[in-house]
């Protein structure tokens, strides 16, 4: 029983141990992907100079791709910035890039950029939610509620050194903390000692594997917020809603903001065992057009459209009744069209009406007269 009580001890301080190295972990990892990925990313799209701030003219890239609600007059701020633009390039004498942007180049900037900028929310929140926690350590411990945590901080540590190797970065020496035996570490975890960084080359080159790599980091912030999710959950049902510090809405509306997937990529191979069980089930996209759904489409609104009426024309009717005549040979009468001839018809139909209808106005008339004539008499 002794044993039992120590385990279940060990892992509740487990749980606030990693969480709190899972926050600091996740808001570096973030600022390097930021800084050898996406600046990196953002400067070759926009054509925009990493070096110093007279270079660059402090460009703000947690600007490009914000909320397009929020309107705001910045006509001086561009004028400004083409007017510096045009002095730079009349000045400095660095050759021009010929290099060209594609779509899916700036595909990848979008999904990369919102990827980031949930992260950096999500090490926002979780650094505040680690200063709770050991705020509330006695209470937590007593009611065992960090206990029942562990699993999802275990997922959520993973997932952040998971991030670490997707992007090559500086791996985190954790097996040889005091709770490396809860996570049952083995000979073939990652390890590297330099931060990798993004280079750009031809985009049908670098694209493939860096799309994997997105949607690797995509299924990672997945898993990191819907442990987090589960987490609060948790302590919202053992404690008292108003005590915890971070509110579930707050991790929800981070979910939402999850990019679409690339459908078409290929696996990196190499990675470890661990990170491989993570990636094994990402997050499928909200809306996905199937082929048979784009095929009913098209059938649906094919039917829906007025049917169409068959102009024939009579050229083509004696072309095929009157074998061996040549179209050059035709007639001014067999060029007519349908219309024509059955004006034509309705026309010689009318004259012949009329004849008939004169015929019996004659023999009622007769008739008439004969019953005149006997009335007389």
């Amino acid at each position: 029983m002794s044993t039992k009580g120590s385990t279940k001890g060990s892992r509740g301080s487990a749980s606030l141990f990693f969480f709190k190295w899972s926050s600091t972990t996740l808001d570096a990892y973030t600022k390097t992907v930021k800084s050898n990925y996406l600046k990196v990313l953002i400067a070759h799209c926009t054509r925009a100079r990493l070096g110093g701030d007279d270079d660059s003219k402090s460009f703000d890239f947690n600007e490009l791709g914000a909320n397009p609600r929020a309107i705001k007059d910045d006509r001086e701020e561009i004028r400004k910035r083409l007017e510096d633009w045009n002095n730079r390039q009349i000045v400095s004498d660095e050759p021009k890039p010929t290099t060209k942007v594609t779509l899916m180049e700036l595909s990848a900037l979008y999904r990369l950029k919102t990827l980031v900028q949930m992260c950096e929310k999500l090490s926002e929140l979780m650094a505040k939610m680690s200063t709770w926690l050991d705020k509330e350590k006695k209470s937590l411990l007593r009611s065992s509620t960090s206990n029942h945590i562990f699993e999802f901080v275990q997922k959520i540590f993973e997932s952040v050194c998971a991030i670490g190797e997707v992007f090559r970065l500086v791996s985190i020496n954790w097996k040889d903390c005091k709770y490396a035996k809860l996570l049952n570490p083995t000979d073939k975890e990652y390890t590297c000692k330099e931060d990798g960084s993004l280079e750009i080359t031809e985009a049908p080159t670098y694209c493939p594997p860096f799309t994997t790599q997105i949607n690797y980091y995509r299924t990672l912030v997945y898993n990191i917020t819907r442990a987090f999710q589960a987490i609060l959950e948790i302590i919202s049902n053992s404690m008292n809603n108003d005590k915890c510090v971070i509110r579930l809405t707050e991790v929800k509306g981070i979910l939402q903001k999850l990019p679409s997937q690339y459908l078409s990529t290929k696996d990196i191979k190499g990675l470890t065992v661990r990170t491989a069980m993570l990636l094994e089930k990402p997050p499928s996209n909200e809306m996905r057009f199937s082929r048979k759904h784009f095929n009913h489409s098209v059938k649906s609104e094919v039917s829906n459209r007025a049917p169409s009426t068959k102009i024939t024309s009579s050229k083509y009717y004696d072309a095929r009744s009157k074998q061996g005549s040549s179209p050059s040979l035709k007639s001014d009468k067999t060029l007519k069209s349908d219309k024509t001839q059955r004006s034509e018809k309705t026309q010689e139909s009318k004259r012949e009406e009329t004849p008939k209808k004169s015929v019996i106005k004659k023999l009622i008339s007769s008739v008439s007269n004969d019953k005149k004539s006997d009335k007389s008499a």
